[in-house]
């Protein structure tokens, strides 16, 4: 019944999902007639909302961009991806490769979303080159579907967010520590029902063996042969050729960025994108054997940035639109005002879920819908910390959101119609796992 379910929503995506960047543009057209229809902006005024919104997530992008290319040449030394195929060796049939991805992604998600992403899809190309008969598009969606718990572990970012002091709602809410939020029984049971749930899933929607669609080894490059067999040619003799062949630029450069991860996290530093990157990087330069030979890697890991420098400035305009014309506050009040004390965080759950899927950014979504929740937490008396996580777990639709798949598929090669239907019964288990945190636990 499952795999009979998988297959009917892949050939739905397969026929009418667009490509993802078609995808924001058609978004974009629904909010704007949105805001047309429910709020008194004019089109003017919403045209200047758009094409505010389109560069405000610059950084942002820029930052997604970094994690792709620092961790795709960190993953490409030599050490990293012997490890990575000593990890996958233990792995010796399709069905096993689907539920190791996914667990492999969801823990590495619950550390940081950045690693998540990252780290899930080089372990699907591993599998794809190990292992006969996989069907690379499911492994591909087990990596991604692994990030579903990203709000729940470390980089949760309405849990860090409202954990310090002086955060916009501290008026509110006041500080409200991670033991409260990720470290509770109701966020720590429902992770291990999905770490539990998505692997047994994964499993079920294998397909049959004449339904297989694997891929060639050989279009995915073998990191780690290209890395063992590279020799170092001797350097000519010029001042710059035999400065790019010398590892100590790198361990220097490697070792300040040590000194200072080490004083950041002696100060409680928490793990942003930003610290992830400069770990990345860190660790990208220690573990290659030359400052060439690193710049190599990044070219290669950056050759799929097209995608995301095209895409995030048009969910930039999207999430302009829907601040500045007010269609986030119109969504998440109409859900509030049928909300108890005891649904409250399954409501605000359901509401921060719609909202994904035009604001996929945790810290944008929070800024737009946390002050909305809060105050109607505190006015029915709901349980404030679990309302907060209920946002947080709103990131659940980023399973049919093909925006955060962007730097996995990149990775992958593949589309977003090619995952997406699997996808879809990820959406739909997870989401009656959370429900029932948010409910009952």
């Amino acid at each position: 019944m499952i795999r009979g379910m998988a297959q009917f929503f892949v050939k739905i995506m397969e026929r009418y999902l667009p490509d993802p960047f078609l995808f924001a543009v058609i978004l974009t057209f629904v909010v704007f007639l949105a805001g047309l229809l429910l709020t008194p902006s004019t089109p003017f005024q919403l045209i200047d909302y758009w094409a505010g919104g389109l560069w405000g997530i610059l950084a942002f992008t820029m930052q997604i961009c970094l994690v792709l290319v620092t961790g795709a040449a960190l993953v490409q030394t030599p050490l990293v991806t012997k490890g990575l195929n000593r990890l996958c060796s233990v792995v010796k049939t399709p069905k096993a490769a689907y539920a190791f991805t996914v667990f492999v992604s969801a823990v590495a998600s619950l550390i940081s979303w950045g690693v998540g992403l990252i780290v899930g899809a080089f372990i699907a190309r591993q599998m794809a080159k190990r292992i006969q008969n996989v069907h690379y598009p499911l492994l591909v969606a087990a990596a991604y579907s692994g990030f579903v718990v990203w709000t729940m572990g470390y980089t949760s970012s309405a849990a860090l967010l409202v954990a310090t002091e002086g955060h916009p709602l501290e008026k509110v809410i006041g500080v409200i520590p991670v033991t409260e939020t990720l470290l509770t029984p109701f966020n720590l049971v429902t992770a291990v029902l999905i770490l539990i749930a998505l692997p047994i899933l994964m499993v079920f929607m294998a397909p049959k063996d004449d339904e297989v669609k694997s891929i060639d080894p050989s279009l995915l490059r073998d990191e780690e042969a290209a890395a063992l067999e590279a020799t170092f040619q001797p350097a000519p003799d010029s001042w710059a050729s035999k400065v790019e062949q010398l590892r100590l630029l790198n361990i220097i450069v490697a070792l300040a960025g040590i000194i200072y991860l080490v004083r950041y996290f002696a100060n409680g530093g928490t793990l942003d994108i930003n610290v992830v990157n400069l770990t990345f990087l860190v660790a990208g330069l220690l573990l290659s054997r030359s400052p060439i030979e690193y710049v190599n890697n990044v070219m290669e890991g950056g050759k799929s940035l097209g995608a995301i420098v095209l895409q995030f400035p048009f969910y930039g305009g999207i999430i302009g639109l829907m601040e500045q014309s007010g269609l986030a506050v119109i969504v998440s009040e109409w859900f509030t005002s049928f909300a108890t004390a005891a649904t409250m965080p399954f409501w605000a759950f359901i509401s921060a879920g719609v909202l994904n899927i035009f604001i996929p950014s945790g810290g944008a979504q929070w800024a737009v819908q946390g002050p909305i929740m809060m105050d109607a937490a505190v006015k029915l008396g709901a349980d404030i910390p679990k309302t907060i996580m209920g946002v947080a777990w709103g990131e659940w639709t980023n399973m049919i959101q093909p925006f955060w798949a962007i730097p996995a598929l990149a990775i992958a090669g593949l589309k977003a119609k090619d995952i997406m239907g699997y996808c879809v019964l990820t959406l739909i288990v997870s989401g009656v796992l959370f429900s029932i945190g948010a409910l009952f636990l």
